[in-house]
């Protein structure tokens, strides 16, 4: 069972948003083990809905280091899950085929959460998303 029990959003538009959506145990209190995670292992999952008629190449930044999440064709939604042993604030980078590139802000985010990004139509205006310098 998941529920809603925190939500933080990039901006006060409907522009991009990266919201935070926190896992809750199973009625009773209790939390039950997968026992097919080893020991130890947290992961998060990032899920995506592209509104953009472009792909977006995602990449994730935690701690200084960057690992590529994959591809979100455009008009579609996509699910990543990701290792997470700890609690570490998120960046995402976004880069449009044939258009602009940017990186969300900072997002604080636990082993086990549920992270949203909406990547809007027009990335460009969007003051939530740091436009990135061409490579």
């Amino acid at each position: 069972m998941t529920a809603t029990l925190g939500r933080h959003a990039l901006g006060r538009g409907p522009a991009l948003a990266l919201a935070l959506l926190l896992g809750a145990g199973a009625c009773g209190g209790g939390t039950v083990a997968d026992p097919f995670r080893p020991p130890g292992e947290t992961q998060i999952r990032i899920e995506v809905t592209n509104l953009n008629y472009n792909d977006a190449t995602l990449h994730a930044r935690r701690g200084g280091e960057r690992h590529r999440l994959g591809i979100v064709t455009g008009k579609s939604n996509a699910t990543y899950v990701m290792s997470w042993p700890l609690s570490l604030p998120l960046q995402v980078e976004i880069d449009l085929l044939a258009g602009s590139s940017c990186v969300t802000r900072p997002l604080q985010v636990d082993p086990g959460d549920i992270v949203q990004l909406q990547i809007d139509v027009e990335l460009r205006n969007d003051p939530d998303c740091t436009p990135i310098r061409s490579r």
